[in-house]
């Protein structure tokens, strides 16, 4: 009984879904207020500091699909070109901005925003279709084609997007969910306790119950526990190449952002800070490293990184352990070892992490450089650690202990 009442207030409390806007003083809801008060008159919202974003051409183009668009979904469709800078009362995210001003606008309809750096961001608060743009349009229809010129094309990326809204199968309208909220404003850098144990309860019940009964069911969940981790790693190690083709590295970069992205939609907060942080950059290197063999080591870096936020969210670590440094697609390293046969390009450090197998090939002497990870390049597969960039510089993590927050300085994001 007890359980029910608190899952009934925890439903209570948690719907209908908002960004955390009680937790922003009445100072931090001004630009929500400015932004909200000024699509009330006029859908398309530009921002004085990125008035370059948008001519009047433009802005005339974007009014007219506004218009079409929003009659043929039946529901109000705005735009806003905004800055959003990290220090902002969303923290930098463009999804959370938009959940909070639909709760300050009180309006229902299609949002698509654009901030400094060209990014597309939508949602969909009570529109009757069955529309995805992660599916449909893939990343690159989030992301400017030259990250220099953000805002090149921009008109014909916001029309297409709400061409892609119009067009879909109707459907029962629907709220979206933020499948995470920024910190209340002002804390942002606040360290938090970490929460009580929830299983305290059970495991006092099993030595209540008895001490032998309570021992064998742990020596039976360690059991599970380690099988269940025997075969993740298995599972991951199950396609981990020497030389993948660029169509393979694709394939399993998008397949390993989806199963991050299905995972974040779940109610968890363990582990979910880095999990999101994991998910956006390595959503920006799918979508910049396109076909481009030039960035084929990109895309390990979007597996790398996809596997450690799903693996954040299992609790598996507070600090993600670098990857294996033969082969990153080889999964987390477990020790580290003098390895010389293996720096042929003079980059790996003095002690290289090595996964399992790695490990075991290495004691008996038979790890070889060519056991290296070997990506497509423009004339020839080139050995990962013969590519220079942000992966050859922090060795995956093992010299920084955490690769992403340079990983987001070489994407340019603040």
């Amino acid at each position: 009984m007890r359980r029910a009442v608190l899952a009934l207030i925890a439903f209570l409390v948690a719907w209908p879904p908002t960004p955390a806007a009680a937790d922003m003083p009445p100072y931090a809801r001004h630009r929500l207020d400015r932004v909200a008060a000024a699509l009330a008159r006029d859908p398309l919202f530009v921002d004085p500091d990125l008035a370059a974003a948008l001519d009047e051409h433009e802005r005339a183009e974007v009014r007219t699909a506004l218009r079409g668009t929003s009659a043929r979904l039946g529901t109000p469709v705005y735009v806003v070109v905004i800055p959003n800078p990290i220090d902002s009362e969303s923290q930098g995210r463009d999804d959370a901005f938009l959940f909070a001003l639909h709760d300050r606008s009180h309006r229902d309809g299609l949002y698509l925003m654009a901030g400094a750096y060209g990014h597309l961001e939508s949602e969909a608060f009570g529109v009757p279709r069955d529309y995805d743009p992660f599916d449909a349009e893939g990343l690159g229809g989030s992301r400017p084609a030259d990250r220099d010129r953000p805002f090149d094309g921009l008109t014909e990326r916001l029309v297409k997007r709400m061409d892609g809204y119009a067009a879909a199968r109707s459907a029962s309208p629907t709220m979206p969910r933020l499948y995470s909220s920024p910190d209340p404003f002002g804390q942002e850098d606040t360290l938090r306790p970490r929460g009580a144990d929830r299983a305290a309860p059970f495991v006092t019940g099993l030595i209540l119950a008895g001490p032998i009964t309570a021992g064998t069911l742990y020596c039976a969940v360690l059991g599970v526990l380690a099988l269940v981790r025997r075969r993740r790693r298995a599972a991951e190690r199950l396609w981990a190449p020497t030389a993948p083709g660029m169509r393979d590295l694709r394939r399993h970069a998008a397949a390993e952002l989806a199963r991050l992205r299905d995972q974040l939609a779940e109610d968890s907060d363990q582990g979910r800070t880095y999990a999101v942080s994991a998910f956006d950059a390595a959503q920006i290197l799918y979508d910049d490293a396109e076909d481009d063999e030039g960035r084929a080591v990109d895309l390990v870096g979007v597996i790398v990184l996809a596997r450690q936020g799903r693996a954040a969210l299992a609790g598996r670590f507070t600090t993600p352990p670098p990857p294996c440094l033969v082969n990153p697609l080889h999964g987390d390293s477990v020790v580290r070892r003098k390895a010389k046969a293996l720096d042929v390009d003079r980059v790996l450090p003095a002690r290289c992490p090595l996964c399992g197998p790695c490990r075991d090939l290495h004691s008996r002497n038979r790890l070889k450089e060519r056991d290296l990870l070997r990506v497509p390049g423009p004339d020839a597969p080139r050995r990962h650690t013969a590519i220079p960039g942000v992966w050859r510089d922090t060795a995956w993590g093992a010299r920084d202990g955490n690769v992403l927050p340079r990983v987001m300085r070489y994407l340019g994001v603040d």
